[in-house]
């Protein structure tokens, strides 16, 4: 099992901060944002020599909750910084971006990491397409054939041209072209029928994120099924699975941590916005339909002592298949630093030597 920690580039507001997304951006501290990124880079080395295998960055707007709004410029930060760990982009947004330029500048982050680069490709959240000006209900079309694009661009070795119905190029030829061959380690993220084909289809990674076992293990599934329908099998480290994980000394010392936690999601959207949430939102669970919108916050998977922990990534391994675990690691919020640091030291001491063979 690899272990990866999830790098949100911890804002701490010198004063108190609504909860509404989008957050006004008049509430913004130039200093603390400056502290977040020096901060950031404090903590990944200690995730540097503590042994994780991967960091991971993501695509997110608007909000101080995960100040990574570039992740391509957030993993060329990193990746001058500290010289051994994998960088994950999990994952830009596809629908959002120009597929080509993201070929290219990815294409360029993996030359720069000589070869240190994972990359995830992401559908994204329909709260960030209405900011974008963009349909959510063309979202799902986007980014199948954003990622088309990008696929093709790292692979093609000639000029091409590309009339979709999203994208249309009248020219390709990417300079320069990933150093690994054909391309970074790549996964489409994402629980539904449609990224679990995409993905079996393409021969790359599947990525499932915050959801129980239950829940993520059916997507797995369906996408081993359709592995085996376009003729190969992945093998665990094909499937990443990103969690909440709370751990403390003792099991009880963590259950007390998770009561202490706010029973709210991580973040509320304005009215307007929720509305078109609830009304725009198309989600399934390997074709099946699932709510757009969660009530409260996002499910902790991991919860307990190092021991407890290490049952549970064994029981992780036997119900979804996942090989890499993306942690996030609680307390979610960013004010409790210590406590954040105090947990990757158990999870780089007490958990991942005992689960490298799991």
């Amino acid at each position: 099992m690899k272990i990866s920690f999830f790098e949100t580039a911890r804002y701490r507001s010198p004063e108190p901060l609504p909860s509404a997304w989008p957050a006004p951006s008049g509430f913004y501290d130039r200093g603390a944002g400056a502290r977040a990124y020096r901060d950031m880079i404090q903590r990944l080395q200690l995730v540097e020599e503590l042994g994780f295998d991967w960091v991971s960055v993501s695509e997110h707007h608007y909000s101080p909750r995960i100040l990574t709004p570039s992740p391509i410029l957030a993993a060329a930060h990193i990746a001058a910084h500290l010289k051994k760990i994998t960088i994950a982009l999990l994952g830009p947004m596809v629908p959002h971006n120009n597929p080509v330029q993201l070929a290219e500048e990815l294409a360029m982050l993996d030359t720069f990491t000589e070869g240190r680069l994972v990359v995830g490709l992401l559908r994204g959240t329909t709260n960030e397409y209405l900011t974008y000006d963009l349909n959510p209900l063309e979202a799902r079309e986007r980014t199948d054939e954003g990622m088309e694009v990008i696929l093709k661009a790292w692979t093609e070795p000639h000029p091409f041209g590309w009339q979709g119905r999203y994208f249309q190029y009248r020219t390709v030829s990417i300079w320069p072209r990933p150093l690994q061959e054909p391309h970074p380690p790549t996964y489409a993220l994402g629980v539904s029928r449609e990224a679990c084909e995409f993905a079996a289809r393409h021969r790359i990674g599947c990525g499932v994120s915050f959801a129980p076992f239950e829940i993520v293990g059916k997507s797995t599934r369906y996408y081993r099924e359709q592995c085996a329908r376009y003729g190969w099998q992945p093998t665990p480290d094909h499937i990443v699975y990103r969690a909440n994980m709370l751990i403390a000394d003792t099991d009880e010392e963590a259950h007390a941590m998770l009561r202490r936690q706010p029973d709210r999601a991580p973040f509320v959207l304005r009215e307007g916005v929720r509305d078109a949430f609830m009304t725009l939102d198309s989600r399934n669970v390997a074709g099946e339909a699932r709510a757009p919108l969660r009530s409260g916050p996002l499910p902790t998977t991991f919860i307990g002592s190092p021991d407890t922990i290490v049952e549970q990534i064994r029981r992780c391994r036997e119900e979804v298949g996942a090989g890499v675990l993306d942690l996030s690691l609680w307390p979610a919020g960013a004010d409790d630093v210590d406590a954040l640091m105090r947990s990757l030291e158990l999870v780089g001491t007490k958990v991942l030597p005992r689960v490298r063979d799991i």
